[in-house]
């Protein structure tokens, strides 16, 4: 089949990893697929959260930096006039079977573009990003409600809206999404990549690990993770008893927070936090784990960084949310 996959992101960090991971996919499931996004047609690459190389893409950038928030809002909801005309041309060009659109907050062209041309689309929903940046502390949204409203019809018109988890469905069918437009499809890893064979030796010999038992954690430091919880976890457990490392693979904006709470546990001897990893490196920070954890989840997410533990074969100490029980 023909796909043109739609995304409106810069390709960076973890959600350029998810892109490039669909798009692999279904190349190698035979089908052809194309890319559109304001970057351009180039798949994303690995590497963590990478300073912008293109014209176009540091041009972004900066804007997203520098601009206001409610200009910024407004250039969302623009986008779509952009998208559509654009889409509408790639359609008439390409000719695909349907339309692969990753949602983001006000992004209506594909929905538009499809329903002009004829062309069906396939949405999807890696979070309730209205929900999402209405209520986390560090997201801003100037317009709420429209923004809601924009999500619940982009839901609603695609036909066929894939979610990532039961809960991110049932908030959806709460907002007034109709239950037979939606499908679970929890997240997935690749085996090959992430898989039990992998040998943590030489991550072990530089961080001097030695036969310690490894606690660890991968992903992006956000507040919202629970690395808190966890630090006050492994701050109870006597050295003298088990001899143990906190590895936390990754790095993030509480980086600093958690820096301080490590120092005020007094176990900066026994933590190590390794700063951004390229996602191909990944692996093999997991295979050193004895004891992988994610110790909080939002509500609707299909965590990565679990389904990369399973893969790997770790003991898992995680939520017992519905979301996770799910995978």
């Amino acid at each position: 089949m023909r796909i043109l996959y739609h995304h409106r992101t810069l390709g960076d960090g973890a959600e350029g990893i998810h892109i490039r991971e669909i798009v692999l996919a279904l190349r190698e499931l035979g089908h052809e697929v194309e890319i559109f996004s304001p970057i351009g047609n180039r798949l994303p690459g690995f590497a963590p959260r990478p300073e912008p190389t293109g014209r176009r893409e540091r041009l972004l950038a900066r804007l997203k930096r520098m601009m206001p928030r409610f200009l910024f809002e407004v250039a969302e909801i623009g986008y779509n006039l952009y998208a559509f005309f654009a889409l509408r041309k790639r359609i008439r060009n390409f000719r695909p079977d349907f339309i692969y659109d990753r949602y983001a907050t006000y992004n209506a062209a594909s929905i538009l573009a499809g329903r002009r041309t004829g062309v069906p689309v396939v949405l999807e929903v890696n979070a309730p990003l209205a929900y999402e940046r209405a209520n986390e502390p560090d997201e801003i949204l100037c317009f709420p409600s429209l923004a809601m409203r924009f999500e619940r019809w982009i839901c609603s018109h695609a036909d066929l809206t894939i979610v990532v988890s039961s809960p991110l469905r049932d908030h959806l069918i709460r907002s007034g999404v109709h239950p037979r437009r939606l499908v679970v499809m929890a997240n997935g890893v690749d085996p090959d990549r992430f898989s039990p064979d992998r040998s943590g030796a030489a991550v072990r010999l530089r961080y001097g690990l030695g036969k310690r038992i490894v606690i660890g954690f991968s992903g992006v430091l956000r507040p919202w993770h629970g690395l808190d919880t966890l630090l006050a976890a492994v701050g109870r457990i006597d050295p003298a008893e088990i001899d143990w490392h906190l590895l936390i693979v990754g790095d993030g904006p509480y980086r600093q927070e958690l820096e301080a709470e490590i120092h005020r546990y007094a176990i900066e001897g026994r933590v190590t936090i390794t700063g951004r990893v390229s996602h191909e490196a990944v692996p093999d920070h997991v295979a050193t784990f004895d004891i992988a954890v994610s110790p909080r989840s939002t509500f609707y997410a299909s965590p990565m960084k679990i389904l990369e533990y399973m893969a790997m074969g770790r003991a898992i100490i995680a939520p017992a949310t519905e979301n996770i029980r799910d995978i």
